[in-house]
């Protein structure tokens, strides 16, 4: 080991004093239990024969240790210096007083590290070492030592002081996000025995009666005890939206919060990864995801944290109430959500059977009605399969928690061979929605383009099958990016019948919502794709929660 070195000056005193401009420099971070040595040092940064050393360290990932038996716990590091000189080898530490900046280093016997004698002096035959207790920051800082070792050897009556100048530069790599406020646009439930919404800072989770396993048919009183082990399976959908209220339009992962009760609320098993020492997934295209529930705690808060690439974002806490026994709110009727439907061989279809007073999805039970041709079509559970080209006509029936049955009125449901979906618009004009489309001569994309049409432009339409639109004039495009024009090409206003109407940036469900309307807001529809209104502002919902 060569170091600069700077002879002893005697003074008639019997003090030696001793100056070194260089010195073997080590920094670690103090993880009680880790690190290759007992004492839980590891080593961040080395650099020998010097007088400067950066050590880098994720703020995020260290942990906080008692400093002292009043103050609070800290995120510690701690420097080493050797290359002492051989004046200091093998003296205790009871011999050896260390100052830094001109204050008195000392172990504080409530300090976690300190184990090892890892502050002050450290005795050793060859090469001794002064251990300097260093706080990490979220900032990080640089900063500079002098450090002054004082040994009095008494037998002699000498006095032997070494001073060191030492620059220490800390740096924080931990990569910092903007933090920004999320929402919880919508709640729903996927399952008859509960109905879920959110009033203020409270979800209500309200679970029907005799919906769940082991409740009895009549509506009775009965064990609330028992009841809390039998919340097991149901799911519900939590919608999120960002701090404008929108939906999130790039890559979304959510978490459930640190330090938070998560009130019996889980991510759904699939999909789900566990990142760091909490679940995750990621948001699905509508920025919606699947929650499962199980047993029910006194007191229970929910709590959200989602992430970007660019930002971390936090939703407000939820107080979550459970309610049972409630009895389903009557729908006074049931309707279909559409009229009519056509579906090819093969296809399967779910009608969405909604309640008249509650304008609420409601599971109900498909009849085949008269005027059916045979083997058209098949019922499996709540979906209708098409199984033969011809028309058939189906009833909902759906019966309340108490006892309450109604019938809807008849659906026409056309089955028609596969491959052959073609539907006859008579001379209609549709505007179209893609900033430019192509016409082709030919009803595919194999077809060659015979030119292009702008955004808002306006076509007269004879038929569409497949997708595609057979335009007046001969050519084709796809029947996806039109949308029909209505009165004469002037929007007309219509008012939203659903509590709260999802609004995308297409025609359907595969769309990424980008807000939602509530009940009774005046909106204005431009034209319609499907079952879907065109807004004036571009976006689209559907018809179905849509009145005059």
């Amino acid at each position: 080991m060569v170091l600069c070195m700077i002879p002893a000056a005697f003074a008639q005193d019997g003090t030696f004093r001793y100056e070194q401009e260089q010195y073997n420099l080590e920094f670690f971070s103090y993880q009680k239990g880790a690190g290759p040595y007992s004492d839980g040092l590891v080593s961040l940064a080395h650099k020998s024969n010097a007088n400067t050393i950066t050590a880098k360290y994720n703020f995020e990932e260290e942990k906080a240790e008692v400093t002292g038996q009043f103050t609070e716990d800290r995120k510690m590091g701690v420097l080493e210096i050797k290359g002492w000189n051989e004046a200091f080898d093998g003296v205790s530490a009871d011999d050896v007083t260390v100052y830094v900046d001109g204050k008195q280093l000392e172990v504080n016997q409530f300090s976690d590290y300190s184990v090892g004698n890892k502050v002050g002096w450290r005795a050793d035959p060859r090469d001794p070492s002064v251990y300097i207790p260093v706080e990490l920051t979220k900032s990080g800082y640089s900063t500079t030592y002098l450090v002054e070792v004082e040994y009095y050897d008494e037998p002699n009556n000498d006095t032997y002081i070494q001073t060191a100048k030492i620059s220490l530069r800390l740096e924080n790599t931990a990569a910092y996000k903007n933090a920004k406020t999320a929402y919880i646009a919508d709640i729903q439930s996927n399952d008859d025995s509960l109905d879920a919404y959110i009033v203020g800072d409270k979800i209500y989770l309200d679970f029907v009666y005799g919906a769940l396993p082991g409740q009895a048919d009549e509506l009775t009183d009965w064990d609330p005890v028992g009841y809390a082990h039998k919340v097991y399976g149901q799911t519900i959908d939590i919608t999120f939206a960002n701090e404008n209220h929108k939906a999130f339009d790039v890559v979304t992962w959510a978490y459930e919060a640190k330090d938070v009760d998560t009130g019996d609320i889980y991510f759904s098993a699939k999909d789900a990864q566990y990142v760091g020492e909490r679940w995750g997934k990621k948001l699905d295209s509508d920025s919606s995801l699947k929650f499962e529930m199980f047993d029910v705690t006194d007191k229970p808060t929910v709590k959200f944290e989602l992430e970007t690439a660019d930002a971390i974002y936090e939703t407000k806490e939820y107080d979550v109430v459970y309610r049972d026994n409630v009895v389903e709110a009557d729908p006074k009727g049931i309707y279909f959500a559409e009229t009519t439907k056509t579906i090819a061989i093969g296809e399967t279809y779910t009608p969405v059977v909604m309640g008249v007073a509650t304008n609420k999805k409601v599971k109900a039970d498909l009849v085949i009605g008269t005027g059916t041709d045979k083997q058209v079509i098949d019922i499996d559970d709540k979906s209708i399969i098409g199984t033969q080209e011809g028309v058939a006509y189906i009833t909902a029936k759906y019966t309340t928690n108490d006892k309450k049955t109604y019938t809807s009125s008849s659906m026409k449901i056309v089955v028609t061979p596969q491959g052959a979906t073609e539907e006859t618009t008579d001379g209609k004009t549709y505007m179209v929605t893609a900033s430019s489309l192509r016409v082709r001569s030919g009803a595919g994309t194999n077809f060659s383009q015979i030119g292009s049409l702008k955004n808002g432009a306006t076509v007269k339409v004879e038929s569409i099958a497949n997708g595609w639109a057979k335009l007046e004039n001969g050519g084709y495009v796809s029947a996806q990016y039109l949308a029909e024009v209505v009165d004469n090409g002037e929007a007309q206003t219509m008012y939203v019948t659903a509590r709260t109407l999802n609004v995308r940036k297409g025609p359907g469900t595969s769309y990424a919502k980008v807000g939602t309307l509530s009940r009774g807001t005046a909106v204005q529809v431009v034209g319609f794709s499907g079952n879907w209104a065109k807004l004036s502002n571009g976006y689209y919902v559907s018809t179905s929660y849509l009145a005059k």
